[in-house]
């Protein structure tokens, strides 16, 4: 359980107009009395006061706010002041609330508090941390959603369903003293659980969303050497972050960025030509590190360039990867002269015909891309739920239990064995909202929280 009055500083380190030091415990009442220099105060109200360190020096004129347990963020009595943003000031405030018999605050330690006193489940103690570090308005909305309590709902919805299935199977023990379900029961309680099953499956899959939503849209730029990929990605970029030169081969290695199109966050990758025959060793690698990129990309940009000698050949592997939802082909240096047909390359694909260096078409490029994007049905998935790994992780086992029980179901055996099953996996959802936790795993899921949330 907690213990201690925790403070540390809520807002980045780091000079600003203000700075938020927060505190929370059974010394914030006495702590606020000693500030406001009065017996009597109101919660919930702000307070324009000088700060007097325990020595009696003014620090700085902070307002402050006092919230009683439990109508607080973290369930216990809390204080917050606004002082100068200036570090000095900072760091003296906290060294003095030190003095009065605060500790300073670990990783996520005022959520972790908000959970174990009630606060929040451990659902929603998660998605304030994706809230922070939200980088897109999608990934924003998965966590407002989350924090909201539909992931929670969701499962307690689930938890319902399994309790009333193993409460039928206990029934069944009791009737029947442990001896096999009759064929009608079994057959009907095996369609129940199968039912739960798929539920916890499409859960599960919700997961490959929210990466893409989280780490952004694995995107790679492909194409041959010196067709212009450097020179998108720079574009798409909005600086030279690639080096662009007419030697073909030039990039050798992946260069990658964040960049936001239509709310949507793309990790745009540009990778080394893709042609047979590498000159050397490291272009070898190069292309190699490429197709690799490709294989495990969501988005891809193939660019080809108007005026080359002959068509690009790719990898058979790469090329099949490629279809109208996830592929758009842009011609690159329409202001030069075309030297072959790319009317019949990749006709399945939409093209755009651009040239970057005079950019000849290029104001559509993030438009068409976000397209593509809307007909993507795993990026453009509206999910109002998105689980995290660790969601996924113990839904897998949940279903890994349910499957087992139905399978017994289907088999006819033993109800005292089904009914475990159905408990194990009954256990197991109740980790995802912590009402089956251990320090081991709030430690896990607290540790990359910042100091001050």
């Amino acid at each position: 359980m907690p213990h201690g009055t925790i403070v540390a500083l809520a807002t980045p380190m780091g000079k600003s107009a203000i700075a938020i030091i927060r505190a929370s415990g059974d010394l914030c009442a006495n702590l606020f009395q000693a500030l406001v220099a009065c017996e009597k105060f109101s919660a919930k109200t702000l307070y324009l006061r000088r700060y007097f360190s325990i020595d009696g020096n003014a620090i700085d004129d902070v307002l402050a706010v006092f919230f009683a347990a439990p109508n607080s963020y973290t369930g216990e009595d809390s204080v917050e002041m606004h002082c100068h943003g200036n570090m000095l000031i900072v760091e003296k405030i906290l060294e003095d609330l030190i003095r009065r018999g605060c500790r300073p605050a670990g990783p996520g330690e005022f959520t972790r508090r908000a959970f174990l006193n009630g606060k929040l489940d451990l659902c929603q103690a998660e998605a304030v941390a994706d809230i922070i570090h939200a980088s897109s308005e999608r990934a924003v909305a998965v966590a407002r959603n989350q924090l909201s309590g539909a992931l929670s709902e969701k499962i307690g919805a689930l938890s319902k369903n399994l309790i009333g299935a193993l409460a039928e199977i206990e029934r069944e023990i009791d009737f029947s003293d442990g001896e096999e379900l009759g064929e009608k029961n079994f057959q009907s309680m095996a369609v129940k659980i199968g039912k739960i099953s798929k539920e916890l499956e499409n859960l599960i899959d919700s997961n490959r969303c929210r990466t893409a939503i989280e780490d952004g849209i694995a995107t790679v730029i492909l194409g041959e050497p010196n067709a212009g990929k450097s020179s998108l990605f720079n574009f798409l970029v909005g600086e030279d972050r690639a080096i662009v030169s007419e030697i073909a081969g030039t990039t050798r290695d992946v260069v990658s960025e964040m960049i936001t199109i239509g709310g949507n966050t793309l990790k745009l990758c540009d990778t080394a030509g893709l042609r047979s025959g590498a000159r050397c060793a490291i272009e070898k690698i190069g292309v190699e590190k490429a197709v690799a990129m490709a294989k495990n990309a969501a988005l891809f940009f193939i660019v080809l360039a108007a005026d080359a000698e002959k068509l690009p050949t790719f990898p058979v592997e790469v090329s099949n990867l490629f279809n109208a939802k996830n592929a758009l082909l842009i011609v690159n240096r329409i202001d030069l002269d075309r030297k072959c047909d790319s009317t019949h390359f990749l006709p399945h694909l939409d093209r755009m015909e651009i040239s970057i260096k005079n950019a000849t078409g290029t104001a559509e490029v993030r438009k068409k891309i976000g397209e593509i994007i809307s007909r993507n049905e795993l990026l453009n998935q509206d999910v109002d739920i998105a689980v995290n790994v660790r969601h996924a992780d113990i839904l897998r086992r949940a279903n890994e239990s349910l499957l087992a029980a139905r399978a017994s179901l289907e088999h006819g055996v033993n109800v005292e064995i089904i009914a475990e099953d159905i408990r194990h996996s009954l256990e197991l959802l109740g980790e995802i909202v912590g009402a089956y936790d251990s320090e081991r795993m709030l430690d896990a899921v607290f540790s990359n929280f910042c100091v001050g949330k």
